[in-house]
């Protein structure tokens, strides 16, 4: 059965954050983190990775690019983490397919 994982990015990163002293300070510095270390997950795993940040109070229509094999998506304007997820998960689904969401909310 393929495995995707589904990653709120911001999310994650803030949850890290409070318990961990040793991330990066610059929030750049930290997504790259973050992205290294789902990179690592997926190639230990074989499970997909998809990560998604906030974009929702930046003006523009969103972005997806890959980055270490991992599928990274900022939302588009107005539009939350949350809520892309959401659509993601829908789109992706499948009879034989597990989807897992990570976040802190």
């Amino acid at each position: 059965m393929e495995e995707i994982l589904l990653v709120d990015g911001y999310n994650i990163i803030g949850a890290i954050g409070e318990q961990e002293g040793s991330l990066p300070e610059d929030l750049e510095d930290r997504r790259d983190w973050l992205i290294e270390k789902l990179a690592e997950y997926q190639g230990y795993t074989g499970i997909k990775v998809y990560v998604v940040f906030d974009a929702h109070s930046v003006t523009g229509i969103g972005k997806v690019y890959k980055q270490h094999q991992i599928e990274v998506i900022y939302t588009k304007e107005k539009e939350t983490a949350d809520e892309r997820i959401e659509r993601l998960a829908k789109e992706l689904k499948r009879v034989k397919r597990r989807i897992y969401v990570a976040t802190s909310d």
